[in-house]
């Protein structure tokens, strides 16, 4: 029992707060979201996956495995829960924005959060540390699951939208023009040459990635706050049950029998019992389906990973 309190006050707990600020900042001195969520997507989340990723030990190998770990469920899952829901008779896009908020997980305001303080050095020995894992590598996947969880949301938002609305490929190749796939490639090409960076480029690039996780996590308190309400339980409860519970089920073997266990299996676990996406209700105001379905899976399924999150760990870090 000592491990679960101690992971829930120890990382846990510092994002809620973090996030308790936002939306109590929010409710007293309004913030302006949409300006940052441009200096979150356009500025801060490039800057800090490029440091992470270049600084990171990561093998392709790995990579490549995180990608299928990553994708393998989501894809399954949303065909398994498109065909349940359809015999419901649910209308479209009901149905879209339960599957996306079953599926897709905040990889970034609270993901990266999360694996910031699971792998901090800072005051002692990091929650989890497997032989050959730099600290920072606990990151560098987390900056992966990010990238995978942007495209595979625009992926399953157009097809899911499609199904409810029908539509074209442009809100979903409206992705590719987001700076966050590219810092990330750079990264990866400047590591793999081993091309040595000049201080004034990294220093201001180390200032914005310190920034990030304070920033994400005010936004994030600042968008549920806007959200926050009583929801249809019948529908929000199996959507976070799915989100929390089935995905991270599903990537534990899956990731074992991708012989990626312990790692990088286990940040995906702890990744996978993470929240829906905020994104998704984003896309889905932008592709007109049901925002108010979309915003209490957000919601409340952040509400509730607080116990999920903190068991993922306890049990990878135990396993």
């Amino acid at each position: 029992m000592q491990i679960f309190l101690d992971i829930f006050t120890d990382i846990v707990l510092p994002v809620l707060l973090l996030v308790g600020v936002g939306a109590l900042l929010q409710k007293r001195q309004p913030l302006d979201i949409n300006t940052l969520s441009k200096v979150t997507i356009w500025l801060l989340v490039p800057s800090f996956l490029f440091v992470k990723v270049y600084e990171s030990n990561l093998t392709w190998t790995q990579i490549g495995g995180v990608s299928v770990a990553l994708l393998a469920p989501m894809i399954a899952v949303a065909l398994l829960m498109y065909a349940v829901l359809r015999r419901f008779h649910l209308p479209g896009a009901a149905m879209s924005a339960m599957v996306m908020s079953a599926v897709v997980v905040n990889a970034g305001n609270f993901g990266i959060p999360v694996a910031e303080l699971t792998y901090a050095t800072r005051g002692g020995e990091p929650v989890l540390s497997y032989p050959r894992m730099a600290p920072e590598d606990g990151v560098a996947v987390q900056a992966l699951c990010v990238l995978v969880s942007n495209l595979s949301l625009w992926g399953f938002g157009y097809i899911a939208m499609a199904v409810a609305k029908g539509g074209g490929w442009r809100g979903a190749l409206g992705y590719f023009r987001l700076p966050m796939i590219y810092a990330i490639v750079l990264a990866f090409v400047l590591r793999d040459t081993q091309t040595p960076l000049p201080k004034l480029v990294t220093f201001p690039l180390q200032m914005l990635t310190e920034a990030t996780v304070p920033i994400m996590l005010i936004t994030l308190g600042a968008q549920l706050a806007r959200t926050a309400r009583w929801p249809n339980w019948k529908v929000v409860l199996p959507v976070s049950l799915v989100k929390l519970i089935v995905m991270p089920l599903i990537t534990w073997p899956l990731a074992i029998m991708l012989g990626m266990w312990p790692w990088p299996g286990a940040q995906l676990v702890i990744s996978a019992a993470g929240p829906a996406a905020v994104n998704v209700l984003f896309i889905t105001l932008e592709m007109g389906g049901d925002a108010d379905l979309a915003a209490d899976c957000v919601f409340w399924s952040t509400v509730i990973c607080a116990l999920t999150v903190t068991v993922a760990i306890a049990v990878v870090a135990g396993a």
